[in-house]
């Protein structure tokens, strides 16, 4: 955001190089982990589960109303990282006519992709009220009390967390029960 501040007042805080240079290093390190979490959203909900990285930076782009944009010097680096630590794989086809590179998700990633958002969103509910925000977490989920890994309550063959082993089967009976779902 503060990147991309070009007019600014006589007066404007920003206009002091220490400031702004102190606010475009927060915004990077807040960043970093978002655009990993957010570039796994965005391969997850892709047509096949799976996207080009042009494709990749454009719905990165609308999906947050332009707030969250990778530059392709930082994504195709951080695609690379991703395809070595097993989250990823990518496959040469053609689409729209043309040879590209295509990402999805690996079986592994998947579950340290839900493990993300688990973190992320039990970290992002823990501090709204800090921030003076409100977060609600899709009720659909059950997030692992040991890990915080995100766990579908729709899929009954789960019966231990993914990432930490906790049995959860005893937790999604109590909340199934206290919703009425069940």
């Amino acid at each position: 955001m503060i990147k991309g501040v070009k007019k600014l007042g006589e007066e404007a805080l920003i206009a002091s190089q220490e400031i702004r240079d102190y606010l475009e290093k927060f915004e990077s390190e807040i960043n970093r982990g978002i655009s990993t979490l957010c570039i796994l959203a965005i391969i997850n909900e892709a047509e096949n589960r799976e996207i080009h990285g042009y494709g990749l930076l454009k719905n990165l782009e609308k999906e947050t109303n332009e707030m969250l944009i990778i530059e392709e010097g930082t994504l195709y680096p951080l695609l690379r990282k991703l395809e070595e630590n097993g989250i990823l794989k990518s496959e040469k086809k053609i689409v729209d006519n043309r040879m590209r590179k295509v990402y999805s998700i690996t079986k592994i990633g998947n579950k340290v992709y839900n493990h993300m958002l688990g973190f992320y969103g039990k970290l992002t509910e823990a501090i709204s009220p800090l921030l003076g925000i409100s977060v609600a977490l899709n009720d659909r989920y059950l997030y692992c009390p040991n890990c915080a890994n995100k766990i579908d309550l729709e899929d009954q063959e789960n019966v231990y967390c993914d990432m930490c082993g906790l049995n959860i089967q005893e937790l999604r009976e109590r909340r199934l029960n206290k919703d009425g779902t069940k």
